[in-house]
């Protein structure tokens, strides 16, 4: 499992020590830079202050042939840094400088016995970088009025320890406080990430009843995002519970009567001493079976509905033929029970959830088929109007009065004096169901069969 402390840390320190080690090769660069530009002018200065010296005594010198005049430096032994190579005597570093002095032929006249015999360089004026014996020099040659050369050099290597003692003297400090950095990397690190464990212990303490939302008063910026949105989970999620909740103890309350009437016919059918009246109980259980079974059906589609799962099925829906299967399903029932159901339907789709749909047609027509008095009539209508799909559904029933027709939307609500039982869930789960889908409903009388009119528009495609 990735940590973020681990990945802070190693960053950081990661990051500290390569930009550490980036700072060093310019530190070694910018130190050889420098000091090829010092000693370069110092070859050059030497090699001038040698010729005001030496110039004209060389004259009597060049007359009179012979061994090139030696002249010896200071061959000690040293070793460290800064006053440890100096004594009163010489400098450590003078075993690495050499000059010489050459005629006009190229004949050697005078040199340190610090450097090699042969010539530093070519003669003519200018900086070269030679190889002799082995080591690489770089030398300065002048020449005269009188046409003498002067020529001074150095040991490559002595620019080289000059860069890598100034990087390492820049880098020292910073190495030997890297661990201290470390330190309070981590510390920084683990200050920094005590409201993450902060938050983490919050939600890992509650118990599973424990719902409300977490407190951003202490929670930094950077996770009050994430905490948000957990405190957006915690929210949905206790809403969703307290529906699961308010749904079962709802069904437990709803399905106790009707379990109970088929308790009672069943037994009075086991009891009944004639046909006749194993007939009559018969009837009423089959009824009370069929209420539950409607009951049953019902509270699952409200489940559906209120349970969000309509919202994340949306597809091109023919609302004319539901209409059609729902008419075909309730036609014979209707008929049946001596009732007449007609059906006009024009084509239109809407966007939506297509077994929400259904349960919204479904739910119209059992109402109107359920409420419609013996020889009723139900009339269903559907139609396009100004980019809106219209659905009626009329019955010759007892209506609603106007007082009550905002109540009949509240679940379980039933209407008393119609004569007819229900589950009081129909209109609930057509009422969600329109809202899901940014549809509209309206109750108003029939101007046609009397009853109840039920009149829903929907966003047709």
């Amino acid at each position: 499992m990735n940590s973020i402390r681990r990945v802070l840390l190693v960053s950081l320190i990661g990051v500290t020590s390569l930009v550490l080690l980036v700072a060093g090769s310019f530190s070694y660069r910018a130190g050889l830079q420098e000091a090829g530009e010092l000693f370069d002018a110092k070859l050059a200065h030497s090699s001038r202050v040698l010729m005001s010296l030496v110039d004209e005594p060389l004259a009597e010198l060049a007359d009179h042939p012979g061994d090139p005049i030696m002249v010896s430096v200071w061959h000690g032994k040293a070793e460290g840094v800064g006053q440890a190579l100096a004594f009163p005597s010489g400098h450590a570093y003078e075993t690495k400088l050499a000059f010489q002095v050459r005629d006009t032929q190229g004949r050697l006249l005078l040199r340190s016995d610090s450097g090699p015999a042969q010539s530093l360089g070519p003669l003519e004026p200018g900086y070269a970088d030679v190889r002799i014996d082995g080591e690489q020099w770089r030398t300065f040659t002048l020449s005269s009025p009188a046409g003498y050369w002067y020529q001074s050099g150095e040991l490559s290597g002595i620019r080289e320890e000059l860069a890598e003692d100034i990087a390492f003297g820049t880098l020292l400090p910073l190495l030997l406080a890297l661990p201290l950095l470390a330190l309070f990397v981590w510390l920084a690190v683990e200050w920094g990430s005590r409201s993450l464990r902060r938050v983490s212990d919050a939600v890992e303490s509650r118990s599973p009843d424990r719902l409300e939302p977490i407190q951003l008063e202490r929670v930094p910026r950077e996770i009050q995002g994430i905490v948000k949105a957990v405190n957006g989970l915690l929210k949905r999620l206790d809403k969703a519970l307290s529906r699961e909740r308010r749904f079962t103890a709802d069904a437990a309350h709803e399905l106790r009567t009707p379990l109970a009437a088929i308790k009672v016919h069943s037994y009075n059918l086991r009891q009944a001493p004639c046909e006749s009246e194993r007939g009559q109980s018969q009837q009423q259980l089959d009824a009370s079976i069929h209420r539950m079974e409607r009951l049953v059906g019902q509270l699952l589609a409200l489940s559906r509905v209120e349970g969000g799962a309509v919202t994340t099925m949306r597809q091109a829906v023919d609302l004319a033929a539901i209409a059609q299967r729902q008419y075909s399903d309730h036609a014979t029932l209707a008929a049946a029970q001596g009732k007449r159901l007609t059906l006009e339907a024009e084509s239109v789709s809407v966007l939506g959830d297509e077994l929400a749909l259904e349960a919204l047609v479904r739910n119209l027509l059992d109402n109107a088929v359920h409420y419609a008095p013996p020889n009723g009539s139900v009339m269903v209508r559907l139609a396009c109007e100004s980019d809106s799909a219209v659905l009626l559904v009329e019955d010759s029933g007892p209506g609603i009065p106007v007082e009550a027709r905002e109540r009949v939307f509240e679940r379980f609500h039933r209407e008393l004096g119609t004569g007819v039982e229900g589950g009081g869930l129909g209109l609930s789960i057509v009422a969600q169901t329109l809202q899901l889908h940014g549809g509209s409903i309206e109750l108003d009388e029939s101007p046609e069969l009397g009853g109840l009119r039920v009149r829903t528009i929907l966003p047709a495609i």
